[in-house]
């Protein structure tokens, strides 16, 4: 195949130059900026997407992402044998420090500035409303403990599960009647109709900073969705990884100051906070799978998770008033 660190960048139109490889990727240093070339297990389709995603965010103005290069042929990625790469730029910031208001604060402003700009455009599928996955989770959850009661020796896992349920099952149906008693059906199908993009996969190695701005980077998950859900996401994460000296209410106001919010927009978000993801994500995991042994950890985990969740639904419920 050659010398990568040369022939990669060639294909990018930088004859002539040389990469310098790092931790499996490439670092390609030009004039006006870092780029990195890195291998990936997307599909043609997939990346060709996450390019044009990104192409018209920088169009509508929001330019703070790791854009993907396209190759001197006009695709955005290069097949060599079997491995395909693409280049996207190279951002050299840091990440969000959980505990600072005013890291928080680049975070969601930037955050309601990609949520403007992203309207009306992606090639990427649509995700179905909460009551449908809250309803899924449910299911599974009350089919678990059918299974496990029928078994009759019972491992550390199933007596854990089993003394839980109840009270997450309980907390799956009232988050399921705090959503329903919104508008969040009519929002989500307006959203989808509008094409809103959600990136769906917020955590602070996505969330640079960089020159003191918050980039928004790895789009792999980027969904057609309530924007919401979103926000959502970047609360539970500074519930779970900070301090929690902000409160709720606060980090939401940092964002409607760019992005107006909806004026159910604090149920809904509850609705999603309150609901027992980490606890069903578990139980799926676990209990969707024919298995004669406990996975190594599992136990404890579900013990971490338990332990978790009263401190996160402590900040939610003290923090978020509806």
């Amino acid at each position: 195949m050659g010398d990568l660190t040369t022939i990669l960048p060639s294909y990018f139109g930088f004859s002539g130059k040389k990469a310098t490889r790092e931790r499996g990727s490439y670092l390609l240093q030009t004039a006006n900026a870092i780029f990195k070339i890195h291998k990936t297990n997307s599909s043609a389709r997939e990346i060709i997407a996450r390019y044009n995603l990104l192409k018209r965010l920088e169009e509508a103005g929001f330019s703070c992402t790791d854009g993907i290069m396209p190759t001197t042929s006009g695709t955005p990625f290069v097949t060599l044998g079997r491995d395909t790469f693409v280049m996207a730029r190279h951002i050299a910031g840091r990440d969000p420090d959980l505990n600072s208001i005013k890291d928080m604060q680049l975070v969601l402003e930037s955050l309601a500035r990609f949520h403007n700009a992203a309207k009306g455009f992606g090639d990427v599928p649509p995700t179905p409303p909460l009551t449908e996955v809250f309803a899924k989770q449910s299911a599974v959850l009350a089919n678990a403990v059918k299974q496990v009661n029928r078994r009759p020796r019972l491992s550390d896992f199933d007596v854990l599960m089993l003394k839980h349920a109840d009270f997450y099952a309980t907390r799956a149906t009232r988050a399921a009647e705090t959503l329903a008693a919104t508008d969040y059906e009519t929002l989500h199908a307006n959203a989808l109709a509008s094409y809103s993009i959600c990136h769906n996969n917020l955590k602070e190695e996505s969330l640079p900073i960089f020159e003191e701005a918050c980039f928004i980077t790895r789009f792999d998950e980027a969904t057609i969705d309530l924007q919401l859900t979103d926000i959502a996401s970047v609360l539970r994460r500074y519930a779970r990884k900070s301090n929690r000296e902000i409160p709720a209410d606060r980090l939401l106001e940092m964002y409607n100051k760019i992005s107006p919010l909806p004026s159910s927009a604090k149920e809904i978000i509850h609705a999603q906070l309150s609901f027992p993801w980490p606890f069903m994500k578990t139980i799926t995991q676990f209990y969707s799978k024919k298995r004669n042994f406990t996975p190594a950890g599992i136990t404890s985990r579900m013990t971490d998770i338990l332990e978790e969740q009263q401190i996160y639904d402590a900040y939610v419920n003290d923090t978020l008033q509806l």
